[in-house]
Order: structure tokens, then C-alpha cells, then sequence
């Protein structure tokens, strides 16, 4: 079966008009779609445009903040630096001035102090308001429990019209006469002496948390500050005080000294004065010994013989004692003139051993000399050198056992000569070593006691030796023997 043309071409009409709806309507839904979701795109970048303003204003915000906190750091980074240079606690108080306070972000400021609790406080300094209204607060702080709300308080107090609520918030900004402030404690010494108060008159210049940090550091410096000041005025005040102490002692000092001279005088002369009329009748005594053991007056027996023997000998030691006393009398007033010249060591020496030797061999001591210096000379009065060394080594023997033995060293030392006598003895106990050389002393022991003196032949040589500019000095241990070491200049 033929179909016809007309219906052919009917079904390809009716199906291109069919495709065209289909492609119309396809195209309409498309359109519709995209256009809806332009919208759901265009609201979400309206929100994500809100959400980046307000991030971008918080971030302003924070930056505002941060700026002003560095700031701030900075500031009183700076003001620390002046702070730590000064002790004056008045000199303190006019660093805190207005264009600090304003780096800060005030307009005012009040810092109030008290001394104790029973003092009133007082302002020491402030910026923002005028006498008057400073007179004003400080009664006002003064008057009922304000003063110990705001000293007494552990932490701070922040206020903010618009914040919460605190104890006496009309009452103080009443006194304050500020839209906001806050106040921290200032501490030293473990106790709050005052507070430092900052506030602005502008309802816009909102307080924060950062704020309160940076006026914490503040109060911090300011506290520590006071503390050092008040410790430098202790410690200035006790120097003032050892100071006049040591002015009155040394006064004290110099008058003992002087009457000191006085009687050190007076006994001198009395010394001088007694050994001199000792002389006279001990003179008389040992030439009419003499003339009676001579048997100038007749015929002597031997009892009589030996008894005016032991006057002789006893008169001897008594003018020993005599002279000694005379000498360290005249050595101390400078009444003895030292023949000081240049004096052979060998001489001195070969003298002072021919005298000793005697004792020496008597008690089968063993004595040697060691002399290690380079020169032979010593600029000294041959004399008083011979009765140094026999003083040192009399005393060497007496206190030497037998069959012990005796040392002398002779040795450069600095522009000096260094001599040592030292024994094998029994010692002298550390603690009569700084006595030895004193007059009249004999250290208490055992062996002392058996042997016979008067304590004043160290005292002599000690004298002796420090009128040739020189020093002595002893070094001993109980049971180990002594060593006397004394310098004489260097011919």
C-alpha cells in the first residue's frame, strides 16, 4: 500500500512542530533553573559579603587593640627604663605625666598613697582635673569606707556604664566625675600603699581587658619603684647612722689613744725613773759583795764565799732585768739612737755563736747555720743585732732539750735579709702566739715553769728590730718546737 505524499509530509510537519515544542519547552525549564540558581548563588554571596564585613570590622577591631596595647608595652617600656634610673619616689610621681597617660588612652588620671592605715591618703600626682576637684576627691576618698574599698581591693575595678554593676559604682564615679575608669592596687612590701586610677571623660572610649593589663604593669613599676626607694632610704639611713657611730667611736678611739700615750708615757717614766734608783743601791750592794768575797775585809770562809757568790749572781740578773726595763723605756720614747750602718753579717753571727757556745755544748745541742743570702750586709746597729740574736737563741737553749737541736737561717727576702732562729723544743700553744711578744708574759705551761725569766727579752727584741724598720714573728705548734723569724733592711 502506497502512502500518500500529503501524509508524509503532514507527519514530518507534525513531528518537526513536536521536536520545536519539546525544544522550546526544554529550553523554558532550563531558564528557569539557571535562573533560580543565580538567585540561591546571589543570596549566598550576600551573606558571605556580610560575614567578611563584619570579620573585616572585627579584625579592625583587634587591630586597634593590638596597636594600642603595643603601644602601651612600649610606653611603659620606656617609662620603666626612667623608672628603675631614680630612688626619689617624689621624682617618680612627675614621670607620670598627661601625654603618658594620653599613649595610654586616658584623659585622666589620679595616683593616691598612705603612709599606714591610720594616715589619710593622699594624691601625688594627676592629670585631667583641676585643684579644687582634687581637694574634693581627697576628702571624699577619705570620708567613710571608700578609702578602704579602694585600698584594701585585690583585684581592679573596671566600669563602663553599659557593664555590669559594682559596689559603690555611683558613689565613685560621682567622685571621679569619669563616663569610665578603672583603679589597680599598688603593692610593695607585700601590703597595698595606694592605687592608680585612669579614666576617660568620653562615654565612646570604652575599657577593656586590656586596658586593666597594661595599667596592672603600670602599678607593678610604680610599686616596685616605691619598694626600692624605700629600701635605699633604710639603707641610706643605716649607712648615715654606721657612718656617725663610727665618727663617735673613732672619737671615743682617739681620746683612749691619747690617754692611752699619756699613761704609756707615764710608765715609761716610771719605769725609767724606778730602774734608775734601782741601780744606785743594787750598785752599792754588788761592790760591797765583791770587796767581801776579795777578803778586802778580812779573811772569807766557804759557806760565806758561796752566799755572796749567789748575791753576785742574783745582783747580775737584777741588772740584767734593770737594763732590759731601761731599754725598751728608752726604745719606746725614742730616747735610743740607733748607730744603723752597714753591718757584716758574719761578724754579727761569729760574735753572738763564740758567746753561746758554752750553753751550746753544755747541753750537747746541735747548732747550724744556713745562710742563703747573697750580700754580707744589713744596714743595722751592729750592737742591737748581737743582742737580738742572743736573746733569740738564749731562749732557743733554755727551752731546747739536751742533745736537741738549733737552727739559723739567713735568706733575701724583698729588699730585706730574713733570720731564723728555730729549736726543737716543746712548742708554744697557738693561742699564747700572739701574746709572746708582749712585756711580762710567759706562756703557762709546765716546761715555763721550771725554767727562770721575766718575759721581757721578746718584747726587747720585738722593739729592737721594729726601730730598724723591720717585723718579727713566731711560728710554733705545742710538742713541735718554735721558729722566730725577724727582716732587717738590705745594706
Amino acid at each position: 500500500m502506497v502512502i500518500p505524499y500529503y501524509t508524509i509530509l503532514s507527519v514530518i510537519v507534525t513531528s518537526i512542530v513536536f521536536i520545536v515544542y519539546l525544544f522550546e519547552r526544554s529550553r523554558r525549564l532550563d531558564s528557569e533553573a539557571k535562573n533560580n540558581r543565580l538567585q540561591d548563588i546571589i543570596k549566598q554571596l550576600d551573606e558571605q559579603a556580610k560575614i567578611i564585613i563584619k570579620t573585616d570590622l572585627a579584625l579592625n577591631k583587634v587591630r586597634e587593640e593590638l596597636d594600642k596595647k603595643i603601644t602601651g608595652l612600649y610606653t611603659l617600656h620606656e617609662l620603666g627604663k626612667k623608672i628603675n634610673s631614680t630612688l626619689n619616689i617624689n621624682e617618680l610621681f612627675l614621670l607620670i605625666n598627661k601625654p603618658l597617660i594620653q599613649k595610654l588612652g586616658f584623659s585622666k588620671a589620679i595616683i593616691m598613697l598612705k603612709d599606714s592605715d591610720s594616715e589619710p591618703a593622699v594624691v601625688k600626682t594627676f592629670i585631667g582635673y583641676s585643684s579644687a576637684d582634687i581637694e574634693r576627691i581627697q576628702k571624699e576618698i577619705n570620708k567613710g569606707n571608700t578609702a578602704n574599698a579602694l585600698f584594701k581591693k585585690s583585684g581592679f575595678v573596671l566600669v563602663n556604664r553599659d557593664m555590669e554593676k559594682i559596689e559603690n559604682e555611683d558613689l565613685l564615679i560621682g567622685i571621679f566625675k569619669t563616663e569610665s575608669f578603672l583603679t589597680v592596687p599598688i603593692v610593695a612590701k607585700d601590703s597595698t600603699m595606694g592605687f592608680i586610677l585612669m579614666g576617660n571623660d568620653s562615654g565612646y572610649a570604652k575599657l577593656t581587658e586590656g586596658d586593666v593589663e597594661l595599667l596592672s604593669v603600670l602599678a607593678s613599676q610604680i610599686g616596685t619603684a616605691i619598694e626600692n626607694a624605700m629600701l635605699y632610704t633604710e639603707l641610706y639611713n643605716s649607712h648615715q647612722d654606721l657612718e656617725r657611730r663610727v665618727r663617735e667611736r673613732t672619737a671615743e678611739l682617739a681620746k683612749l689613744n691619747e690617754a692611752l700615750k699619756r699613761l704609756n708615757k707615764a710608765k715609761s717614766n716610771f719605769v725609767s725613773a724606778v730602774s734608775h734608783e734601782l741601780r744606785t743601791p743594787l750598785t752599792s750592794i754588788k761592790g760591797y759583795a765583791s770587796i767581801l768575797m776579795a777578803g778586802k775585809l778580812g779573811q772569807v770562809s766557804p759557806a760565806q764565799k758561796e752566799r755572796l757568790e749567789k748575791i753576785d749572781k742574783h745582783s747580775n740578773d737584777l741588772a740584767h732585768l734593770i737594763n732590759d726595763l731601761l731599754d725598751i723605756a728608752r726604745i719606746e720614747s725614742g730616747r735610743v739612737q740607733m748607730a744603723i750602718k752597714e753591718t757584716s753579717i758574719k761578724e754579727v753571727l761569729d760574735s753572738v755563736i763564740d758567746i753561746i757556745t758554752p750553753q751550746v755544748k753544755d747541753k750537747e745541742i746541735s747548732l747550724k747555720l744556713s745562710n742563703k743570702s747573697k750580700g754580707n750586709k744589713v744596714m743595722a746597729d751592729q750592737g742591737q743585732m748581737e743582742r737580738v740574736f742572743l736573746n733569740l737563741l738564749s731562749n732557743a737553749i733554755k727551752f731546747t732539750p739536751e742533745k736537741g737541736k738549733i737552727n739559723i737561717s739567713v735568706k733575701d727576702k724583698d729588699g730585706f735579709v730574713e733570720f731564723g732562729v728555730e729549736d726543737s723544743g716543746m712548742g708554744i700553744p697557738r693561742y699564747d702566739l700572739e701574746k709572746v711578744f708582749e712585756e711580762f708574759f710567759r706562756s703557762d705551761n709546765a716546761q715555763n715553769q721550771g725554767v727562770k725569766g721575766t718575759g721581757l727579752g721578746l718584747s726587747l727584741v720585738k722593739q729592737i728590730v721594729e726601730a730598724h724598720g723591720g717585723t718579727i714573728w713566731v711560728e710554733s705548734e705545742l710538742g713541735k718546737g718554735a721558729k722566730f723569724s725577724f727582716t732587717v733592711p738590705k745594706a
